[in-house]
């Protein structure tokens, strides 16, 4: 069943394409329907003003975040039960309705409509189609085939912004497209991409068994009716437990900083749509470089050692941000953040997988995201903070620093506690236990109590 692995990560490059080409335009679109972008971005230098919008593009983010935390598990466990394809199509179908919705708004309060609606598509996706990966290979492989996915992934996410910005530039400066139409026109291309990962989708092959789909349509199922309870041992379940409160914590840290990252760039560094988009590319490209190779390594050498190298340097990388002056300053930063990033991601979500039964994979994925989503929810306080520091600035050793600084800081000190409860608290089955938890089966649960009991009553 490999051919869920091609088929879904080749979708997530299509669809995250047509997203990363359009995200990055979107601090733009609301400076120009608040009437603070009076010419073309690039012709600005940068936009003293921008943070400006820093509340209201942090209600954004939280507004997707809030809605793909409402139905994250939701949806992960329903594909437990009734299957995962039918949930990937619907909620790609959903994407491509909501990327034409973009180019029909023209207020702060529309975008927000469709970026909560987008949140609930999201989670209908994203980790259902996660959890069909793992279901579809062996654990030795999780790792690989978990690195290939991420990798296409980022290879969108690294080409989409420079995308977007040419064809913004197309749209101004070739057709003569006046503002804010000229920013919508990626949106179009968009819609164009959704529609191609929606096709993708209907040839993937269902990973739940066809009798427990069964079961489901006619209302019968037997985990309620006989009372099977899947009981973890202590090890397993505090690791879940930490990863969950992990989970939650960085979406808080997340959502200090990722809304207000571009704001920063163009207030500070540039406003250039082109230098924005290059910046996504390049850190993105040295992301995508590392994505692959960290999955491998990390079913031959572990996961957990990889997670906290790359969680501590991705954190360290974020405390820096505030004291760049410069674009090729921040160029190398941003990409060695991505690449500490990616260089987690692929493992991290191994060892979710590693540590449960195929049975539960969707709840836990799901339960993952929710929490983080819940935590990234709390985004419009850092757009609050950073609106109130932007009237502040540090004066470090000679060096001033400017009080924005703050979320910045704020963000990377959250990563650095959740890091030290993984160092201490998560546990990493060895390759016996891996596989021997891939194997369980409920209806043999009974007769394999050495990792998993089981309570009937």
């Amino acid at each position: 069943m490999k051919k869920n692995v091609y088929i879904l990560s080749f979708s997530a490059f299509v669809v995250n394409l047509g997203f990363g080409a359009a995200m990055p335009l979107i601090p733009f679109l609301l400076l120009a329907f608040d009437g603070l972008l009076t010419d073309l971005p690039e012709n600005l230098g940068t936009i003293e003003n921008a943070s400006q919008i820093a509340f209201q593009m942090t209600v954004l983010v939280a507004a997707f975040m809030l809605t793909r935390a409402m139905f994250a598990r939701h949806f992960g466990r329903l594909s437990d039960v009734v299957g995962r394809k039918r949930i990937v199509v619907i909620g790609l179908a959903l994407y491509t309705v909501l990327a034409f919705a973009y180019t029909l708004v023209f207020s702060w309060i529309g975008l927000l409509v469709v970026r909560a609606t987008q949140g609930v598509a999201s989670a209908m996706v994203w980790p259902v189609a996660e959890a069909m990966i793992t279901d579809s290979v062996s654990s030795s492989e999780r790792g690989k085939y978990m690195g290939w996915y991420m990798t296409l992934s980022n290879i969108s996410f690294f080409i989409g912004p420079s995308m977007g910005a040419y064809l913004y530039k197309i749209a101004a400066f070739n057709l003569y497209i006046p503002l804010p139409y000229s920013l919508l026109f990626p949106f179009y291309i968009l819609t164009i991409l959704s529609l191609v990962g929606l096709i993708l989708s209907l040839f993937t092959v269902e990973t739940i068994s066809a009798d427990k789909r069964k079961n489901a349509k006619y209302g019968i199922f037997v985990e309620k009716t006989d009372k099977i309870k899947i009981k973890l041992p202590p090890r397993i379940s505090r690791s879940l437990k930490v990863i969950y409160i992990m989970g939650f914590a960085n979406g808080i840290a997340m959502g200090l900083v990722a809304p207000v990252s571009q704001i920063f760039v163009i207030e500070f560094i540039t406003a250039d749509p082109s230098a924005i988009g290059l910046l996504s590319t390049v850190s993105g490209f040295a992301g995508f470089l590392v994505t692959y190779p960290a999955g491998i390594i990390s079913d031959k050498i572990g996961r957990k050692k990889i997670i906290i190298s790359g969680q501590l340097a991705s954190r360290t990388a974020t405390f820096f941000v505030p004291f760049v002056k410069d674009f090729n300053t921040l160029l190398t930063i941003y990409s060695g953040r991505v690449m500490a990033f990616n260089i987690m991601s692929p493992p991290y979500r191994a060892l979710q997988a590693d540590l449960v039964p195929k049975e539960m994979r969707g709840d836990v994925f799901g339960t993952v995201q929710t929490l983080f989503n819940f935590g990234a929810a709390f985004a419009p306080l850092g757009g609050l903070l950073y609106q109130i520091a932007s009237e502040w600035s540090f004066n470090i050793f000679g060096y001033t620093v400017p009080g924005v600084a703050v979320s910045f800081w704020l963000s990377a000190f959250i990563g650095f506690f959740t890091t030290a409860l993984f160092i201490l608290f998560v546990h990493e089955p060895k390759e016996e236990e891996k596989e021997y938890i891939s194997a369980i089966d409920r209806d043999l649960l009974s007769k394999t109590p050495l990792t998993v009991s089981v309570e009937k009553s």
